[in-house]
């Protein structure tokens, strides 16, 4: 009776992420990563379906690494990557701007489970009779329809911006930002584009956007001082208005810029370098 109320504990501070909790009583005994409810086959799998990284990355430290990715519950028939399938708790990606990079989020966790399962459960059905790339299919369409529709508003917001840039400068150098801005418009948007692709493409485009933002400012500064040398009282106000709707801009689309590229190519969030802890 108390080793099950102990695993139900485990289970639940498994589900709310108390990693330091979940660690100390695996550590005193590893039987209890085998804790498990009626939706879960163990605490790995609970980790994964509430997206508890670094409760997960506690697998990487074991060694029946295989035997646990490679087990499913007995009430849903799920494996360890059907949990990966099914839909994040909304708790886990309030933390994330943007339904394109949920989606980019999701498909994080589906690779990274996905590299370590037996290559067996690819295929395995569940009592659904689905396995669990079309469970995670079915369970993202509308994230995607989202994470598509958010992308679409920003590209078309920044091409506008990148279109006044080159009608204003004549430069061919400036065309790069609305050309990748077209070329999000113009993507077929499968769901694999959302892991690399699209947010490569939004990358480069808003960082040669920005960049031909300050030239412009640059650019439109030393003319008008050339002009005005003798007249600075009329120069630094035209600067300072001139100034404040592309502050507002770059204020607004710089912190999409930064998430963007920790997402895509910043440290992941599962460690790979556990080390051996039993």
């Amino acid at each position: 009776m108390r080793t099950g109320r102990v695993r139900d504990a485990i289970v639940r501070a498994t589900k709310e992420g108390i990693f330091e909790f979940v660690f100390e009583m695996v550590k005193a005994d590893p039987i209890f990563v085998f804790s498990h409810d009626a939706e879960s086959s163990n605490i790995f799998s609970a980790a994964v379906q509430y997206r508890r990284a670094k409760i997960f990355g506690l697998i990487y430290g074991f060694n029946m690494k295989s035997a646990l990715a490679g087990a499913s519950d007995s009430s849903y028939g799920n494996t360890l990557l059907h949990m990966a399938g099914m839909s994040a708790p909304s708790t886990s990606l309030d933390h994330i701007a943007g339904a394109a990079l949920q989606m980019q989020r999701e498909l994080q966790w589906f690779k990274e489970v996905e590299s370590i399962v037996p290559p067996r459960v690819h295929g395995h059905l569940n009592k659904q009779g689905l396995t669990p790339q079309q469970l995670f299919t079915k369970n993202h369409e509308d994230m995607m329809s989202k994470g598509e529709k958010w992308m679409k508003d920003t590209a078309s917001s920044c091409t506008v911006v990148g279109a006044l840039i080159v009608t204003i400068m004549f430069a061919v150098v400036f065309t790069v930002p609305v050309l990748m801005f077209l070329g999000i418009l113009t993507s077929r948007y499968a769901e694999e584009d959302f892991l690399e692709s699209l947010p490569r493409k939004m990358i480069i485009g808003l960082s040669t956007l920005f960049f031909s933002i300050v030239a412009m400012m640059t650019t439109f500064s030393a003319a008008l001082l050339l002009m005005l040398h003798e007249q600075s009282w009329i120069f630094k106000p035209v600067i300072c208005l001139a100034s404040i709707p592309i502050t507002l801009f770059v204020l607004m689309q710089f912190p999409l810029l930064v998430a963007m590229a920790n997402s895509t190519y910043g440290p992941s969030i599962f460690d790979r370098k556990m080390k051996r802890w039993f």
